[in-house]
Parts: C-alpha cells; sequence; structure tokens
C-alpha cells in the first residue's frame, strides 16, 4: 500500500541554517557599484535555493537563461536520487531484492560514488545506508504529494499522522546492522551505462515476517553535490561575484560586490537561542552546515533530530548541536557536517585536527547547562552570543581542549 503523508508540526521545518548577510562598503574591483542584484529562487528537493547575482556581473537575458539551466539541473538530480520520488534512481535502489544488480543514470552514479568514498573516509560517520534508521523516527515522510512510503510492519497506530512515538528497540537494533552493508554496494559502468548492485545481507526482526534489504538517502549529500555543480555554472559564465544558497545548508560562495575587501559575512543559526550564534568573513568558498535543530520532535524532554548515529541506529545523543564546514568542495563538507555530528566532540576534534586543516570548522558544543564553541579559527570567527564561548584554542593548526 502507498502512502501520501504530508510532515505535521510537530517536526521542526528546515529552517535556516545558515543565514547570509552582508557589510556595505565600496565594491570590490571589477564588481558592480550599483547595489541591485538579479535573484531567482527555485524550490527543489524540499527547501529553496537561490542564485544571486550582482546586475553588473551578468545581463538581465544571460541571467534568465542561466536559472532556467540551474532549474533544469536541479530538476534532473531531484528525480535521480530523492528516494522517495517513485522511479528515481534510488527508489528503484531501494525497492529492489537484496542481491540485484539496477541501472541508474550518471548522476547517481557520481554521487554514490562520493558517497562511498566519504564513507570509507570518515569510518562509516557518514552512512547513506540508515534510511530504515531515519523510517523509524519518522524522518523519511515526506512534504509533497510526489513523495510515497509503503506501510511498513513497524508502523504503529497513528504514526503516519504524527511523530513523537519512539520505535521498539529490535527494529533500531536490526536496522543498524543493516547500514553496516553499505560497503557492500558495488558500483560499475558497461557500455555507457551504470549500475548499482545491493549487497546480498538482508535482517529480519522477531515477530516480523519481512526480510529487509539495504536501502539508502542521499539527502545528507545531494545539495553539497548541487552546490558544486552549480558554481561550476557560475564559473563557465564569468561569474564573479555572488552567490548560491541551497536550502540554507549548502553554499557556493563568490566575492561580494560591495565592499572593498570581497568577504561576504556568513552566519549560523543559535540552535539553543535566538538568532545566529557566530560568524565567518568569507569569499570564493563552498560551506555546509548541519544541525539537531533541522527536522527533530522532543519526545520526554529529549531532542530526536534527523541525524542518524550509524553505530547506534538512533538519533544523535553526541552533545553537537550545529556544524559548519567552509573550504574544499560542498559535496565533502555536506557529508562531513554529519559525520562530525554523529562522532562527539573528541572525535570529531581528532578528526578535523588530522584531515581538515584546509578547512575552517565550527561547532556548537553542548557543555553542562549551557553551550560553547569549538573551531579551528578561533581568530577568524566573531561569537555572536554573550552567553557562549570559544572552548579551546589551536596551537600549531591543531585544536587544542
Amino acid at each position: 500500500m502507498i502512502y501520501n503523508k504530508p510532515m505535521k508540526k510537530k517536526i521542526a521545518a528546515c529552517a535556516a541554517a545558515l543565514i547570509l548577510t552582508v557589510t556595505a562598503g565600496c565594491a570590490c574591483a571589477g564588481c558592480n557599484k550599483n547595489e541591485e542584484s538579479h535573484s531567482k529562487q527555485i524550490y527543489s528537493m524540499r527547501t529553496y535555493a537561490d542564485i544571486v547575482v550582482p546586475v553588473g556581473e551578468i545581463s538581465k537575458e544571460d541571467f534568465a537563461s542561466l536559472s532556467d539551466r540551474v532549474k533544469t539541473f536541479l530538476t534532473e538530480t531531484e528525480n535521480s536520487l530523492i528516494a522517495t520520488i517513485a522511479g528515481s534512481c534510488i527508489y528503484n535502489f531501494n525497492v529492489a531484492e537484496a542481491g540485484a544488480t539496477v541501472e541508474i543514470d550518471k548522476t547517481a552514479y557520481e554521487v554514490l560514488s562520493e558517497s562511498k568514498r566519504i564513507y570509507e573516509k570518515t569510518e562509516g560517520y557518514f552512512n547513506p545506508a540508515v534510511w530504515y534508521c531515519e523510517d523509524l523516527y519518522r524522518f523519511t515522510y515526506g512534504l509533497s504529494l510526489a513523495d510515497l512510503r509503503e506501510k511498513m510492519p513497524y508502523d504503529r497506530e497513528g504514526a503516519l499522522d504524527g511523530f513523537g512515538t519512539l520505535p521498539d528497540e529490535k527494529y533500531v537494533t536490526a536496522f543498524q546492522q543493516l547500514s553496516s552493508y553499505y560497503s557492500g554496494v558495488v558500483l560499475s559502468q558497461s557500455d555507457g551505462k551504470y549500475y548499482a548492485t545491493k549487497p546480498l545481507e538482508t535482517v529480519k526482526v522477531e515477530g516480523d515476517d519481512r526480510e529487509y534489504s539495504l536501502r539508502i538517502d542521499l539527502g545528507g549529500i545531494a545539495k553539497g553535490w548541487c552546490a558544486d555543480k552549480v558554481n561550476e555554472m557560475l564559473d563557465e559564465a564569468g561569474i564573479k561575484c555572488g552567490y548560491f544558497n541551497f536550502g540554507t545548508s549548502s553554499m557556493a560562495i563568490k566575492k561580494y560586490a560591495f565592499n572593498k575587501t570581497g568577504d561576504y559575512t556568513v552566519s549560523a543559526r543559535d540552535p539553543r537561542g535566538a538568532g545566529n550564534y557566530i560568524s565567518l568573513k568569507l569569499q570564493d568558498v563552498t560551506l555546509s552546515t548541519s544541525g539537531d535543530y533541522m527536522q527533530n520532535f522532543i519526545a520526554d524532554g529529549v531532542i530526536y533530530c534527523h541525524i542518524i548515529n550509524p553505530y547506534t541506529g538512533a538519533p544523535i545523543r553526541t552533545g553537537i548541536a550545529s556544524v559548519t564546514v567552509a573550504g574544499g568542495s560542498a559535496v565533502e563538507n555536506d557529508a562531513l557536517t554529519t559525520a562530525l555530528s554523529a562522532m562527539g566532540k573528541q572525535k570529531a576534534v581528532q578528526y578535523i585536527n588530522d584531515n581538515l586543516s584546509d578547512r575552517k570548522v565550527v561547532m556548537l558544543i553542548e557543555e553542562g547547562e549551557g553551550c560553547g564553541v569549538i573551531t579551528n579559527c578561533p581568530d577568524e570567527a566573531t561569537v555572536n552570543n554573550p552567553a557562549y564561548k570559544i572552548l579551546n584554542t589551536v596551537q600549531n593548526g591543531k585544536i587544542v581542549l
């Protein structure tokens, strides 16, 4: 049976995680001095994408053409990668039997290849195969009639109408084990076609006759991949100023046209208070953010968010409320913010020190009754909430707690 159900208001909407603010001043060299910009907003992947380019960078007609190309690209990517769209490559993979080989398109092949690489790089802390774990906590329910979901044996009375009912632990344990088989996904090419083969491993749950095979969700990497591709489109169009902002969680930033430095001021939303908790001045960079305040519910005073710890099968309880990573590629940053959130403070700091010296990383950490900031760029970050302090120093480019 297929259900089309809208997401209820009990679950927090995808509110702004990154808020782009700018400072006034003189224009940077080569950019328009009149503070006017072309802008286009596109709805895709259950959120909004914004393209903003100063009028001196591109004509109105060329901007319209560029926006149409971006819209077409985002639609094609959505129809390839979103697991809840019937007929998408990932939907077809998910509903196939264990061990089946499914033809996919080039987009799905490239994003799956990136996801497998980052899965290995993060020791499995970024794992797209937690689909069933997400579903147990009701985070796969969609926001549009295009979203399809079959009735599952673990569904409880009223579960399709709301959130806050915690799942049976036997399912959490089984689906955590199932997600560990993600390394067994095999990607291949032949005669210009692309394929993905599901692992043979399945799981069963006591009292449930169904046999479950691996399912994946690329929502933790897709927006970052899109940000990189749109950034390439901006480069091809010769655009040096402006930005692309996808769902306020993944961004590609050029220069700011209307001050001397060319910096944008990018601020991250405060998940435990009002406004934004930290700001960075950035240009010519991609970045992504994740937080436990985007898609969550509270049960018995505990926040259950959409970020799943692959090693427990449950929503993260690491004390990391928000992570922002800038530099490198947006597709990596998108996945890394999820992985760092799941690692917890000590392991995340070690990972940043060992692997992310070329990037700027900011994390908001729960400490006792309050919060604090951990970052590898304390001299470049401005803490906006006076109740928060930077909890670390940096020595030889490494975070020291």
